[in-house]
């Protein structure tokens, strides 16, 4: 965590330099490293979609998702078979279908979290 002190000049026509005081969060990101838990929720156009994959050297793991999640794809595209962290941009989501349609699906990640995995 830190603190930015917004001081100086401004002081005098926006306040003091207690009022100025603003604190800011900075999450800092855990890296994906192999055997790492990651937790992705990712929003299509009826809902959120959550499940979890094993990072792996490789890349494209497939995404285990909670059943919910499940139907709310195969509502969209019923011939999903799966998702998939998409192979050179690890903020997308690629979701594989059965038949081919003109390109494959993908959803931007909206919130990552990376956990020790297991060793």
């Amino acid at each position: 965590m830190g603190v930015i002190d917004i001081l100086g000049e401004q002081e005098e026509t926006l306040g003091t330099a207690e009022d100025l005081r603003e604190e800011i969060v900075v999450e800092a990101a855990q890296p994906e490293l192999s055997g790492s838990l990651v937790k992705v929720e990712f929003e299509t156009s009826i809902g959120l979609c959550k499940g979890f994959y094993y990072a792996s050297d490789l890349g494209h793991e497939e995404i285990i998702l909670e059943p919910d999640s499940v139907e709310i794809l195969k509502s969209l595209f019923p011939t999903c078979n799966g998702a998939f962290i998409h192979q050179n941009n690890r903020d997308w989501v690629e979701v594989s279908l059965a038949e081919p349609l003109h390109g494959i699906p993908e959803y931007k990640i909206y919130n990552r979290i990376v956990s020790s995995g297991a060793a």
